[in-house]
């Protein structure tokens, strides 16, 4: 490609031109993320969301060592054997690396996955569509592990419950797949029961889900520990609190209701801190523009990392 292409390229698209000069992005080939997503998402909006984690991670790698920078306090399981029961311990280990009691709920799990270490980052936004890529629920990798830093990306516009369970989900594979391979399916399966114990520990959860289950009861169990009322249903049958009909019973009521996208009790919204905290820490500056110069990538791609 000649200097004069590159040199176009650079003005139309807002990049700096040194940019252009520092090579390849991260190398992450097809298989390596692992997507939570809707069956209607496109390739599209799945290349999409793949150059989003790329670029984030190249400008990560930039900044990974700046002063003040959390460690990275988790470790992927190296069990090769685990059945979905040692998932409830694994995550009452984890709860503990991200300083949460066995038994108190997790008030910002963000936050916490974050002083763990871990970055969380929003969907990117494409132009036409300011709601984000809303058919993508969460993306998870730990490129160069164990000398990288873990990252998720998460749906923006969600809500607080849903954002919260995302983020649990996606610290599940990061603990549980990093190391091992498994069928996509059994993956998603223990990713569920591992974001299920973390939010809502065994012991909590059968002080908490009132016998028999009904949605009511669920609902103030929403209240209490941020996890949405369909999930607690699959944690009471996790439990074995309920039973396969009874979860059948209680989904239909919850759609019955209207409440198939926007339940009763309102869960407050996290947003990521960190990825903005290591931008700002690497580059002096708390200003969009300037940091925009100084990563060399235009001003919406840097709002859609540290946003």
């Amino acid at each position: 490609m000649s200097a004069a292409l590159v040199d176009g390229i650079a003005t139309v698209s807002g990049f700096a031109r040194w940019w252009f000069d520092l090579g390849p992005l991260p190398d992450l080939p097809k298989g390596s993320l692992r997507f939570r997503k809707k069956s209607s998402s496109t390739q599209a909006d799945e290349e999409r969301v793949r150059a989003h984690i790329r670029q984030a991670i190249e400008v990560i790698e930039r900044f990974a060592d700046v002063p003040g920078a959390p460690a990275v306090r988790i470790e992927p399981n190296r069990s090769r054997d685990l059945q979905l029961e040692d998932l409830e311990g694994i995550a009452i280990e984890i709860r503990e690396q991200l300083g949460a009691g066995p038994q108190d709920p997790i008030r910002n799990v963000t936050r916490a996955v974050e002083r763990a270490g871990v970055v969380v980052i929003g969907s990117v936004v494409p132009i036409d569509r300011p709601e984000g890529i809303e058919k993508h629920d969460g993306a998870s990798n730990w490129l160069d592990h164990p000398i990288g830093r873990p990252i998720i990306c998460v749906s923006r516009g969600t809500s607080g419950d849903r954002h919260r369970l995302s983020v649990a989900h996606e610290l599940g594979h990061l603990i549980l797949h990093q190391l091992r391979n498994l069928d996509p399916k059994r993956a998603e399966v223990e990713a569920f029961r591992f974001a299920g114990a973390l939010l809502l520990p065994r012991e909590s959860a059968l002080e908490s889900i009132e016998l028999p289950v009904t949605l009511r009861g669920l609902a103030f169990a929403k209240a209490r520990w941020g996890i949405s009322i369909r999930s607690l249903i699959r944690r009471s049958l996790d439990l074995q609190l309920i039973d396969t009909d009874r979860r059948r019973s209680l989904e239909k009521q919850i759609f019955a209701r209207g409440w198939g996208k926007v339940e009763p009790v309102e869960v407050p919204t996290e947003e990521p801190l960190l990825m903005r905290r290591l931008v700002e820490l690497g580059t002096g500056t708390d200003n969009l523009v300037a940091i925009s110069a100084k990563v060399g990538l235009p001003a919406l791609a840097v709002r859609d990392l540290v946003a």
